[in-house]
């Protein structure tokens, strides 16, 4: 179970308004601000003996206005994020707001594995997609490619060095 950062939240804000082009700014922030408060109580649960601040829903809309950070350069990148999002909250203690939220993400999840799809003829988790190289974290590793798919064989060999 992870606490993510407020760049890794930034980001995954900055990213829902890219790759998701009828999403509202009002909107991103209440998914984003709902998963933060997920992933915290779900935290919190797991982990009751390490102190974490709780940030209100003003400080946090603020910070991820304020933020300069870049949004992810792929759709794999969204929906990795979205998968560590999964992974770290107990949807059995969060809050009903929150969990209506989770459901409005896991159907983004699916609109990106369906763009996808028509995009470039093959599952988002292909070996041929650069998924296996992106992180599943709010946070990418700084040599995440820019790119979906995996053009060369021996490209695969030089990042994974």
């Amino acid at each position: 179970m992870k606490n993510f950062t407020f760049p890794g939240f930034a980001r995954f804000y900055r990213s829902l308004l890219r790759f998701n082009r009828d999403m509202e700014s009002a909107q991103a922030l209440e998914l984003t601000y709902d998963i933060y408060t997920a992933i915290y109580d779900s935290f919190r649960h797991k982990n009751p003996h390490i102190y974490a601040v709780e940030y209100n829903k003003i400080f946090i809309r603020e910070m991820l206005l304020k933020s300069d950070v870049k949004p992810y350069r792929t759709e794999i990148q969204l929906y990795r994020a979205m998968e560590a999002v999964l992974q770290n909250t107990n949807v059995r203690i969060i809050r009903t707001e929150s969990l209506e939220n989770i459901m409005l993400m896991l159907f983004l999840m699916g609109d990106i594995e369906l763009r996808f799809y028509k995009a470039f003829n093959m599952e988002i988790c292909d070996k041929r997609t650069t998924y296996s190289l992106c992180v599943k974290n709010l946070d990418p590793k700084q040599n995440e490619p820019g790119l979906c798919l995996c053009l060369m064989n021996d490209w695969l060999d030089v990042i994974s060095a």
